[in-house]
């Protein structure tokens, strides 16, 4: 694999198929190589994948077709579109084998509100907001986290305003509106300093991506994939 910088606060593994050739796009006064791409799995992720322009890595990413699978890491963001949709900017990727599903993101953030149990009693739900500073601007990514077993206790009863870092697999599901979310499927999640309240919600004056906190009153019963305590 070849090798960029990336974030520790909001990162992933995954595979996916470009559904369009790379091409040079701005943003943020910089230029990447980008393309639409979709995660390999049942239920795949909407998501643009990026690299920064001028690097080694980006010349072979522009190399790439449609169809092609890779296996890309980085830093995770969510653009609004309207609907949101995950941006990966690369720090490194290589070529995938078809069927190959690999799916890993990691979250550092605060917890906000309350968690929500689902009717069954199976999962607990709960908003999180990542903060990150492109143009050194603070914006706000809002994920929401779904946890079963332990990871569901916990979810439940860490104060609002908890910094803590979830382990999972990316998912995208739509609100009662119709409009696209982010969910993050919970295989760990760590409680790292308790908050008796505040500090999750975006600071004022910030742009906030990714939902408003109403849009996932509604409970799921969504289940894991596979055997996860």
């Amino acid at each position: 694999m070849r090798r960029q910088r990336s974030s520790p606060l909001a990162y992933v593994t995954i595979a996916v198929a470009l559904a369009a050739v790379p091409a040079v796009s701005l943003h943020n006064e910089k230029e990447y190589w980008e393309c639409t791409a979709n995660s390999t799995a049942l239920e795949p992720v909407n998501l643009i994948v990026r690299f920064s322009n001028g690097y080694k890595l980006a010349k072979v990413f522009a190399t790439k077709q449609k169809g092609d699978r890779i296996i890309v890491s980085g830093e995770i963001s969510l653009e609004d579109k309207p609907n949101t949709i995950p941006v990966v900017t690369g720090s490194m990727f290589c070529d995938a084998h078809d069927n190959q599903f690999v799916n890993e993101v990691v979250l550092v953030g605060r917890l906000a509100k309350e968690g929500r149990l689902t009717d069954s009693q199976k999962s607990a739900s709960r908003s999180l907001a990542v903060n990150r500073y492109p143009k050194g601007e603070e914006t706000t990514d809002w994920y929401r986290l779904r946890g079963f077993g332990y990871t569901k206790d916990k979810l439940l009863k860490a104060p609002k305003g908890s910094l803590v870092s979830a382990h999972g697999i990316l998912e995208q599901r739509r609100s009662r509106e119709g409009n696209t979310y982010i969910e993050v499927k919970c295989r760990d999640m760590k409680v790292h300093s308790k908050a008796k309240g505040g500090g999750s919600a975006a600071p004022a004056g910030s742009s906030a991506m990714g939902y408003d906190q109403e849009d996932f009153e509604k409970a799921s019963d969504n289940d894991m994939p596979f055997t996860w305590d």
